[in-house]
């Protein structure tokens, strides 16, 4: 792989590396493929920001603070296994193909959970399913969206293929809420199974980005650099934060009377969609560093925020800082990360940056229960965003005297 090129200066692979990368030669963004996969994406997290609220079926079992961790971990512990394989074959054997696997496989795991009704080894092992299923959709689905987008607008176009992950962590909360609240849990389980056939039908039109042999001949591979490395520790201390906060809301809400749950993931969301819109391209415009920090110094103020509000006023404000500080740090870390991978390694480099969020998630998920049950929430809020506060200056120092100009490839 090419290193960063330290003065600004291209590298003279950059032209045919671009080219393989992303076959879409032109600057739009909005190509029909793009939005194509985008739209499975789309549904695809309905099914996956359904199960935001299985922390509320789990506790309606008989299940603790602790349990709700352990069953929400267990997917991410899940995924990060799978990520281990998909991080070597994905650009080989093919993106749409794990794209169309991983929906049909999420799809079939969620319908199931109609058939499960005690806390025991069916729960965990559908959510094992989930997280092989989450690992090999995602990664490709945004592989995809990276191939299909120009190299010198990938933080823009992250940004936009990120709104269909962000929308959903909105309107699945929402629309599972009232789901539950009309014919209970099992109406919200049919309903996320229901979103993955869609996600299916679209995603069967979405083509493959390039031939998938020819990655299997790429010389150079993706180097351990301090940047890469600063990148992947960073947002897996923010998928730390990010794990917390989604999977200990629902219950943190109802236990502090802070209102509906919908609340925070809908002004959450709005500010996220909106950060990613009108800020989403920041990073190709004004340096990815500079736009990192500032966007890792306002996440870590959310978390503290959340873990203060008293009321749903309160709350609001919270979602609103996180989902604007969330909005912009994730896609522009992504493309901080994927600037440095070779061309046919799009599929690996995204494998590991997505595989460090969830390392990240699930930790926040298992670890931060067992805080959450002895000291309650908001102490453990608190030390979510002190993991927050850590990546900071992870960054800050990894990526010190580096040029404000990124590598494209």
């Amino acid at each position: 792989m090419r290193r960063l090129a330290r003065q600004g200066v291209a590298s003279p692979m950059e032209a045919p590396l671009a080219q393989a990368g992303a076959p879409a030669a032109d600057a739009r963004l909005l190509t029909p493929r793009f939005v194509r996969v985008t739209a499975a994406n789309f549904f695809f997290f309905l099914t996956f920001a359904s199960f935001f609220l299985l922390p509320l079926h789990v506790r309606a079992l008989g299940g603790s603070e602790r349990t709700i961790g352990l069953v929400m971990g267990t997917s991410g512990v899940a995924g990060l296994a799978a990520v281990l394989v998909i991080a070597a074959v994905l650009d080989r054997v093919g993106r749409r193909r794990f794209l169309l696997g991983g929906v049909a496989t999420m799809g079939l795991a969620s319908g199931a959970f109609l058939f499960v009704h005690a806390i025991g080894p069916a729960l965990y092992a559908l959510r094992i399913l989930q997280g092989v299923a989450f690992a090999a959709a995602f990664n490709a689905a945004s592989t995809l969206a990276v191939a299909f987008a120009p190299a010198t607008r990938r933080a823009a176009a992250l940004g936009l293929f990120g709104v269909s992950t962000l929308t959903t962590h909105a309107l699945a909360p929402a629309l599972g809420e009232l789901q539950i609240a009309v014919a209970g849990f099992p109406a919200l389980f049919a309903l996320a199974a229901g979103f993955s056939v869609i996600a299916f039908a679209i995603a069967w039109t979405v083509p493959e980005a390039s031939p998938p042999e020819a990655a299997a001949d790429a010389g150079e591979r993706l180097a351990p650099t301090r940047e890469v490395l600063s990148a992947l520790g960073t947002v897996c201390g923010c998928g730390v934060a990010f794990g917390a906060v989604v999977t200990y809301v629902p219950t943190f809400t109802r236990d502090a009377r802070l209102g509906p749950v919908a609340l925070f993931f809908l002004v959450y969301t709005a500010a996220a969609v909106m950060s990613r819109v009108l800020g989403g391209g920041l990073g190709d415009t004004r340096g990815h560093r500079p736009v990192i920090v500032a966007a890792l110094a306002l996440f870590a103020v959310s978390v503290i925020a959340l873990a203060a509000a008293r009321s749903p006023a309160g709350l609001a404000g919270a979602g609103l800082l996180f989902g604007v500080a969330q909005g912009i740090a994730y896609p522009t870390l992504n493309a901080f990360t994927v600037d440095r991978a070779h061309a046919d390694e799009l599929g690996r480099a995204q494998a590991f940056f997505n595989g460090a969020f969830n390392l990240g998630t699930t930790t926040g998920s298992l670890a931060l229960g067992h805080v959450a049950e002895a000291f309650g929430h908001r102490t453990m809020f608190v030390t979510a965003a002190a993991v927050v506060a850590a990546a900071f200056m992870v960054f800050s120092a990894g990526t010190r005297g580096r040029s404000r100009t990124p590598h494209r490839v």
